[in-house]
């Protein structure tokens, strides 16, 4: 609890929050939350809401022990000093909220609780347990005689009458205050307990705000009687809606949507995949479940994965809005798009947050390059201060995120009952579902399979999806919602299928017509990998010769992907020289290891250049919005890693690409003839993708392990089957896509990415949280972590941040190149965020190894200990010669340093 400067008794903040999570309930949880919960316990909804009630005021039964009273002598003097209170002669500390677990239950099996011999059997220990997890992580179960008799197992807790008397005449205070509701009926299972423990979290937050307990405090020492809890529970349940609202906690509310035209009637001409749905879903949904969505890149998957959003959250009660990618550059250009969408169809202000490591970044910027928006509070809301919050982010009524932000859900970390309350709030929506190793494959399901059990609305989007991954996600939907005959799922493409979580009828589509049907050209070139420019048969050469014609013709735009930064890097500069006169291309760069402000400075300007091409328009409500897809006169080349190949909405007239897993190669060929675009160069009038293979040792040395040896030979292999080097969209991709991962045991390449697969589901198993597909009788499993950087959501994907810096000669850092000017701050204001915005903004992500070794030149000032972001960045310190010349960073046999074009250079 935030310190008032003065004692506020646990009686009070007790009944606060009890009257806010009653308000919760009311005006927060959604109709299918609120029917988890009440058939949870087999009681009803109204019932339901008094025993949550009940139970969040109990919450902080464990400060009335010894341990946390001797916090604030001053106020408990007189009591310390009764024989009543005499504390225990062990007086090492008790967390208050363990005393909370230890205690409660015993008191509620004198309420008349259900009781059992054994802990994990009994409600009244259940209740005990989800009391003791409302700071974040659930303790261990208790013993029988703990359950039984608290006092003499731990006397920590106050064995001494005073104490016992103290707890249970608060107890009972409570108990009547809010409706002296009878036992819960039935053991909950997991999802219930989870939602339950969230409630009470948030009550407990909203309580405990500082001004909150100000205005409390000053009307109970200006009423007639401050010890009337009656009047007390009145006051704090008519202030209760304001501490909702004002933290922005309301539930989400649409305008009538009867149709697909009436949520997007600038689509005139809708996909057939957008009519279909449009047409044939409202029909079969009348309860929750999960949509996946297959089609080819430019299909209109977005605008059908918001309808369907849509569909299944009006049927189910559940109408906030969730969608997660696999990265942080495809999750920002989404959030841009989701802020309008919600902007346009929300009948009262609906707050949208953005969730990942870099989110204050984007949107801390009230406006964008493409997008102002006039008088911001009347149409749409940036998520408030209180929603920036750590941990509070998913409650926001709309979140877009990256796919770590709701995975990190499916692991034991601190608070993940928090990210459990925003989720299931919402329809939660997972673009490039086809986008993770086996590992993120495996969290995924056990994802899947809670947000099925807690009867949550999902859809998930994929380009290319194996019908075996399929099969497994839309089982772990069913397998969570109760239905656990396993099925086989064979999705259409372009095409959807319904699995309805209530009757766990699976409904796929049949296979649908689309205006993307194309033949997709695709040209395979043996190259030499390593070889220089000068060899006619290395890689760099063919690609400048693939590339030739947009010079001769002064036209057009074309991608090339490349499969590592270094080697983007070294396409780029060699493309910069490649050419002369008028003619000569620009040549832009795009990965990973640039600073932030420059990577999404680059983003937004190929969205300009190669975006769906528009005018610009402005709205009545004063909403303008730039024109995008304007080519410059010039020819352009992009040169970047696998940040294009997901979500980013760009259209490029030729795609070059290094060898790469099929599903990945179809991806990046969606980027190519993506758009109508009249005036197509006369060198690409017809999509074409040009895949430069390897000669000898697959993968080449210098990629590492990015892809495996057996999915780049079988791709390699596949390729060459194709008639005449046409694979026909949609109509080959799935056959592809299913060709190249079914399971090979027949090569030693096969093998091995078998058993690596097999180890990593192992891997995901052992970290995450357990199944709800049995019985969770101890809740401390779901919560065995208090620190969720321990844990990733991703094999290999450990990193750090670094912040690049210039040193003068004296040693000093510097953030401008010269190190003449800009010395590094060594103190900072927590509340100077546009100091910390700009640093951050020039800040890298890093794999954590390039650093091993580092001297303390790396360390960052103490005097940003205790900024938030700030105090996890390494510098990497680049020397500036007396003659102004930076130099790299060397750290064993490798130099760093910052290119003005390049980005990050490890060389």
């Amino acid at each position: 609890m935030e310190d008032t400067g003065a004692a506020y008794p646990v009686v009070c903040h007790l009944i606060d929050t009890a009257m806010i999570a009653g308000r919760l309930w009311d005006s927060y949880l959604t109709a299918g939350q609120r029917r988890v919960i009440a058939a949870g316990w087999g009681v009803s909804q109204e019932h339901a809401q008094q025993l949550m009630m009940f139970w969040a005021g109990l919450h902080d039964l464990g400060k009335l022990c010894p341990s946390f009273q001797h916090q604030a002598p001053e106020a408990t003097a007189g009591l310390l000093d009764d024989p009543r209170y005499k504390p225990s002669s062990d007086d090492s500390a008790i967390k208050h909220e363990r005393v909370s677990h230890l205690t409660a239950p015993a008191l509620l099996v004198q309420l008349g609780y259900p009781t059992h011999g054994r802990p994990l059997r009994s409600i009244a220990h259940q209740v005990g347990q989800i009391l003791g997890g409302h700071h974040g992580t659930y303790s261990q179960a208790l013993t029988a005689h703990a359950l039984t008799d608290p006092e003499r197992q731990d006397p920590r807790v106050g064995h001494t009458p005073g104490w016992v008397e103290q707890r249970a005449a608060h107890l009972h205070t409570l108990h009547a205050l809010c409706g002296n509701p009878a036992p819960p009926a039935e053991f909950a299972p997991g999802g219930a307990c989870v939602l339950a423990t969230g409630l009470i979290v948030l009550a407990d937050w909203l309580a405990s705000r500082t001004g909150w307990i100000r205005a409390r405090h000053w009307e109970r020492n200006h009423t007639p009687d401050a010890n009337d809890w009656t009047e007390h529970a009145a006051r704090a349940r008519k202030h209760a809606l304001a501490a909702v609202t004002g933290a922005q906690l309301t539930a989400p509310v649409w305008k009538p949507i009867d149709s697909f035209a009436d949520m997007f009637p600038f689509i005139t001409d809708p996909h057939p995949l957008q009519a279909d749905l449009g047409k044939r879903l409202p029909a079969l949904v009348n309860g929750p479940g999960l949509v996946l969505v297959t089609a080819p890149t430019g299909d209109g998957k977005t605008e059908s994965a918001l309808y369907a959003a849509h569909v299944l959250g009006h049927a189910s009660g559940t109408e906030g809005l969730g969608v997660f990618l696999p990265t942080m550059a495809t999750t920002n250009a989404m959030h841009r798009r989701i802020v309008e969408h919600v902007q346009r169809l929300q009948a009262a202000p609906i707050p949208v947050r953005l969730l990942h490591s870099m989110a204050w970044l984007e949107e801390s910027t009230k406006t964008t390059d493409d997008t102002l928006i006039a008088n911001c509070a009347d149409t749409v809301r940036i998520s408030g201060e209180w929603l920036r919050g750590r941990h509070r982010g998913l409650l926001a009524g709309a979140a877009i995120g990256t796919w770590d932000t709701a995975a990190l859900a499916a692991l034991p970390v601190r608070y993940n009952v928090m990210r459990w309350l925003g989720l299931t709030g919402k329809t939660v929506i997972i673009d490039e579902a086809h986008a993770y190793d086996a590992y993120g494959h495996r969290l995924t399901e056990r994802l899947l399979e809670w947000l099925g059990h807690t009867r949550t609305p999902v859809v998930l989007l994929s380009a290319t999806l194996t019908g075996t991954i399929a099969t497994c996600l839309a089982d772990a939907y069913r397998r969570g919602a109760g239905h656990t005959t396993p099925i086989t799922l064979a999705p259409t493409y372009p095409g959807w299928t319904f699995v309805d979580a209530t009757t766990g009828q699976v409904t796929t589509s049949e296979t649908l017509p689309t205006t993307r049907a194309r033949a997709l050209t695709i040209t395979t070139q043996s190259v030499q990998h390593a070889a220089a420019p000068a060899n006619p048969d290395s890689r760099l050469a063919t690609i400048t010769r693939t590339l030739q014609p947009m010079t001769s013709e002064g036209t057009g735009c074309a991608l090339v992907v490349c499969n590592t930064v270094a080697d983007a890097q070294a396409t780029a500069r060699h493309l910069r020289q490649a050419w002369t006169g008028a003619h000569r291309p620009l040549v832009q760069l795009l990965h990973a290891r640039m600073p932030a402000r420059q990577r999404d400075a680059t983003t937004r300007r190929l969205e300009h250049w190669a975006g769906k091409p528009r005018p610009a328009h402005a709205s009545l409500s004063g909403h303008y919005t730039r024109a995008r897809g304007q080519r410059p006169p010039r020819p352009v080349i992009v040169v970047a890693t696998q940040v294009v190949e997901q979500s980013l909405d760009v259209d490029f007239d030729h795609v070059v690409s290094d060898l790469a897993p099929i599903a990945l190669l179809l991806q990046r060929a969606g980027r190519c003839h993506r758009h109508v675009r009249p005036g197509r160069p006369h060198w690409a009038p017809e999509p074409a993708m040009t895949v430069l293979i390897p000669r000898g040792q697959l993968p080449p040395r210098n990629w590492g392990t990015v892809y495996s040896e057996n999915l780049l030979t079988r791709t390699r292999d596949t390729l060459t089957t194709l008639p005449a080097g046409v694979c026909n969209i949609p109509e080959d991709v799935q056959h592809l896509v299913d060709t190249v991962y079914t399971a090979d045991w027949a090569t030693d390449a096969g093998t091995n990415d078998i058993t690596t697969e097999q180890a990593m589901r192992t891997i995901a198993d052992q970290a995450t949280i357990p199944a709800p597909t049995r019985p969770i009788r101890d809740l401390h499993p779901l919560t065995t972590i208090d620190d969720e950087d321990l844990l990733v959501t991703r094999l290999g994907a450990d990193s750090i941040r670094i912040l690049p810096v210039w040193t003068s000669p004296d040693g000093t850092p510097h953030l401008d190149r010269g190190a003449t000017h800009a010395p590094l701050p060594t103190t900072i204001n927590p509340n100077d965020t546009n100091t910390i915005r700009n640093l951050m903004a020039r800040t890298i992500q890093i794999d954590h190894r390039w650093l091993t070794g580092r001297g303390p030149e790396t360390d960052t000032p103490t005097g940003w200990a205790g900024i938030g972001g700030l105090r996890d960045v390494l510098l990497l310190p680049q020397p500036v010669t007396p003659d102004s010349t930076p130099r790299p960073y060397r750290i064993g046999r490798k130099c760093l340093h910052l290119s003005r074009v390049d980005g990050l250079v490890r060389e």
